[in-house]
């Protein structure tokens, strides 16, 4: 069972059929602000999991209000995950350049280049190799796609409603039963909007970096189709959340 799984079927089991006064202070502070409300004693809580492989997670009812939430369990988070050809198309209907399109895709394959720019597809360079040569390419893709409209599309395709749901997020959750904080929605187009002129080396759009899943240097991965994946990451997570709310 890997940890995201097993991290959904624990918060299912600290809410399920659960009542208030059955919880830590930290889930009680959560369910409140969740449901902006105080919450009965009386009134039993539910959760599920989604069967369905969506931004929502888990679910949490109390009365006749259910909640979507989304749960990441580590610090360093991969948030959205998807085949570079999809990926493409998405940059393409945003109206991103074709010429600028093949700048992050370069960067993504990541082959060596001879003195006239043919590719020489028997060599991959690293990212960081890559970026000794060709960072001039990726702070101009990197420019195009840090606009605010464009943010704001990216994060409800990366985090708030994904591909394939006609439902949003209500909050976002980081951690583990033990110790986690959340954000909701709405703070969490400000928390990362907040972060747009950050200057990083490598693809992004404000603090969610792009890139593939792996390069297999080597040709020797047993998972090669993973660098056909474009993965979006967000790293400090966690204490970025912290962070935000400690500043409001």
């Amino acid at each position: 069972m890997n940890n995201g799984y097993k991290n959904e079927l624990e918060f299912v089991e600290l809410f399920n059929n659960k009542y208030i006064s059955d919880l830590d202070n930290n889930s009680k502070l959560f369910l409140e602000d969740l449901f902006e409300t105080k919450i009965d004693n009386n009134e039993i809580i539910k959760s599920w999991k989604n069967r369905m492989n969506q931004k929502t997670d888990i679910f949490i009812k109390y009365k006749n209000y259910i909640k979507n939430i989304s749960l990441k369990c580590g610090n360093s988070n991969s948030v959205h995950c998807e085949q570079i050809q999809e990926f493409k198309r998405y940059l393409e209907k945003l109206n991103i350049p074709y010429k600028t399109i093949d700048k992050y895709v370069s960067y993504h394959y990541g082959y060596k280049r001879d003195n006239n720019g043919n590719l020489i597809f028997s060599e991959i360079l690293s990212a960081e190799e890559y970026k000794k040569i060709h960072q001039e390419e990726i702070d101009i893709f990197n420019h195009e796609i840090n606009k605010t409209r464009i943010i704001i599309d990216m994060i409800d395709r990366f985090l708030i409603r994904g591909r394939n749901s006609d439902y949003d997020i209500d909050a976002l959750v980081s951690g583990t039963i033990e110790n986690y904080v959340w954000i909701k929605k709405y703070d969490l187009y400000d928390l990362i909007l907040s972060k747009k002129c950050l200057e990083f080396t490598s693809p992004h759009a404000a603090c969610l970096t792009i890139g593939p899943k792996k390069r297999n240097l080597d040709g020797n991965s047993k998972n090669f189709k993973d660098r056909y994946l474009v993965v979006i990451r967000w790293n400090n997570i966690k204490d970025e959340i912290i962070s935000f709310k400690n500043a409001k």
